[in-house]
This record gives C-alpha cells, sequence and structure tokens, in this order.
C-alpha cells in the first residue's frame, strides 16, 4: 500500500486535539512560506487536471478518535479514463476548506509519473503538517518511488517488482545508508531500481 495523506495523517490521530503539541510543531517563518506556496500550487494543479474532463466524484467520511466525521473525502475520477486525478478531503464544518489534499499526475501509459499531497492538522492552521512530492520510475519489471518534502529533504523510497519490495528506506535509514558503503543502497539492486530516478524533486518542488 502507498505511502499517502490517508497513513500520513493517521500519524498524528493521536495529537489531533492537542492545541500545546500543535504550537510546539511550528515551523519557521520561510517554511511557512514555502507550505503554504505548495498547498496553493497544488490546489491549482488539481482544478487544472479537472478542466475539460467529465468527472464523477465518489465520496467517504473520516476522521479521528476525538474529531469522528471531521472530512469529507472526494475522490475526483476522469470518466473517459477510469483514473483518480485526485483527492481532497474537506472539513465538514468549514466546508470549503481543504484539511488534505492529494493529486496524481499520470503518463503516457496511464501509470503514475509522479503524485503530490500535503495536510493540515485538525486544529492548526498555520501551514501544511507535512509536504510530499512522489516521483516514480518503471522499467524491467520493477516500479520505484522516491518521495521528498517542499524543502528538497529525501523522505523515503521503495522498490518492489510485482508484490516482492526490494529496496524500502526512510528518511534516517537514507542518510545512514548513504554512509555505509555495506548497505543495500551501494548494490546492484538499488542501482536497478534507481539510477534513473532524480535524487531531489528539482521543478516539480512546484506541483505540475
Amino acid at each position: 500500500m502507498r505511502y499517502s495523506i490517508v497513513t500520513s495523517i493517521a500519524v498524528i490521530a493521536a495529537i489531533a486535539g492537542s492545541v500545546s503539541v500543535a504550537q510546539s510543531l511550528q515551523p519557521k517563518q520561510d517554511q511557512v512560506q514555502l507550505s503554504n506556496g505548495f498547498f496553493e500550487n497544488l490546489h491549482k494543479l488539481h482544478r487544472q487536471q479537472l478542466e475539460g474532463k467529465k468527472i464523477r466524484e465518489t465520496e467517504a467520511i473520516g476522521g479521528y478518535k476525538d474529531l469522528p466525521q471531521f472530512y469529507r473525502e472526494v475522490s475526483y475520477h476522469d470518466t473517459a479514463t477510469g483514473r483518480v486525478l485526485s483527492r481532497i478531503q474537506w472539513e465538514r464544518e468549514n466546508p470549503t476548506r481543504i484539511h488534505a489534499i492529494e493529486v496524481f499526475v499520470y503518463d503516457d501509459q496511464g501509470r503514475v509519473a509522479r503524485d503530490y499531497s500535503t495536510w493540515f492538522l485538525p486544529r492548526y492552521r498555520n501551514a501544511p503538517r507535512e509536504t510530499n512530492i512522489n516521483l516514480y520510475n518503471y522499467a524491467d519489471g520493477i516500479r520505484a518511488w522516491r518521495q521528498f518534502d517542499v524543502f528538497g529533504n529525501r523522505m523515503y523510497e521503495k522498490c518492489s517488482a510485482g508484490e516482492r519490495v526490494l529496496v524500502e528506506l526512510w528518511g534516517d535509514d537514507i542518510s545512514r545508508a548513504q554512509d555505509d558503503p555495506n548497505s543495500v543502497m551501494h548494490g546492484p539492486e538499488y542501482r536497478r531500481c534507481f539510477a534513473t530516478l532524480a535524487t531531489t524533486p528539482g521543478k516539480f518542488v512546484v506541483p505540475q
């Protein structure tokens, strides 16, 4: 299962109602501007993705232990292809306010080439809590992808052949593996997976 806004938000469900914890997570001002800019650009990309297409919407209600039924999650499907173009969680008490958003961009073969997501704490909206940029590579029966944040940090990477996971590394693992000549990162399987995948988000730091 993909690491997405759903799994990201689940991590902070236990602190959803804590104002003191939220305040301790307050980012610096430049981070606030970058994160909010990413959110605005992602919402813009969502609107662009829907332009000129016939869209089918499906929805579900979700929330947290202390905030049940907090949001209405709407998935926007391209009727012509059946692909999910984006997914937005709208706050139910503030129906025009976005709690979380995820947008998918496909290649010419209908595979996800990249996707983006970001979300806010339920009771704290100074800036998104997390920003994700995911880039994908497909070759020789493998599916590899890297996740970055809007600041360019490499957060996660995974490579699979069918159901078999070949490589999976999280942020701290990545930095340690880079310094360890005996790690999987310096082996042939890792190169097979990631040799052609960008090591920075590059221009895609702006959702497009």
